[in-house]
């Protein structure tokens, strides 16, 4: 029980730590401060050790990064609308209202993981890297291939209205197809958008001994299977992995936009 309790204050430290990175980023990306002086860079430092703790550095880094983004359109946004038109909203009379403020938008299903940008010149990169190399050129198309088909087949599956059935047949459908072997749920909660999954594959048995996990292919996977779950982008971390010679590979899975 003491265990299990431990575990559950370990998930909520981790979160919190995700989303107060998230919450910096977004600070200094909307007002432009300097990220390796003064008081930004002494947060960042301190932020960074208590990932480092948690074991999440990944996350941390993500996280802040995206919420560095998410400011910097923030602040273009807000400069380009000085001295653009003003708002008007009419009553039920018909009215003009100035200054009235539009309905809150709800939450996007849809949050990217990079920008556009980035994922082409990230392709560009490997393409490069592996010109001239007809083999390893023919095992990244048929990796893009296989990861569109599962991407496909999970979009195209029926969304059950409890969202736990949902999560679970989407991990059956990776299963179904050989991505993972076994896999089971160790915590699922649909209203912070958070689960832990252990899984065992065939890709995983593969890669022998490695120092940190390997499979990053399915942590994409499970943000698919997420998304269509909960309703909402999440962010799917391999936490440790059979490659490091642990029983089953385990997958967090946390909510992308924490603002």
């Amino acid at each position: 029980m003491m265990l299990h309790r431990k575990g559950y204050l370990d998930d909520l430290a981790k979160t919190k730590l995700a989303k107060a990175a998230f919450e910096l980023g977004l600070e200094v990306g909307e007002h432009g401060h300097i990220e390796n002086v003064g008081w930004v860079n002494a947060e960042l430092r301190h932020m960074m050790q208590e990932a480092q703790d948690l074991e999440i550095q990944d996350v941390v880094k993500r996280r802040y990064a995206f919420g560095k983004e998410k400011g910097r359109v923030r602040r273009e946004g807000k400069i380009s609308q000085i001295g653009g038109p003003k708002t008007f909203l009419k009553d039920q009379k018909g009215a003009a209202i100035q200054g009235a403020k539009k309905p809150q938008e709800p939450r996007p299903m849809f949050v990217e993981r990079i920008s556009s940008e980035e994922g082409i010149w990230s392709t560009v990169s490997v393409m490069k890297f592996l010109r001239g190399d007809e083999e390893m050129q023919s095992h990244l198309s048929n990796l893009f291939a296989g990861l569109v088909d599962l991407h496909d087949r999970l979009m195209q599956m029926p969304v059950d209205k409890e969202p736990s059935k949902t999560f679970d047949n989407g991990l059956q459908v990776i299963n179904d197809v050989g991505w993972i072997t076994t896999y089971d749920v160790k915590f699922f909660d649909e209203k912070t958008a958070m689960a832990k999954v252990e899984t065992t594959s065939l890709l995983s048995r593969s890669m022998g001994h490695c120092e940190s996990p390997m499979c990053t292919p399915l942590c994409g996977i499970m943000e698919t299977v997420g998304l269509k779950s909960f309703g909402r982008s999440v962010l799917a971390v391999e936490e440790s992995c059979m490659a490091q010679d642990k029983p089953a590979c385990t997958f967090k899975l946390f909510p992308r936009d924490l603002s």
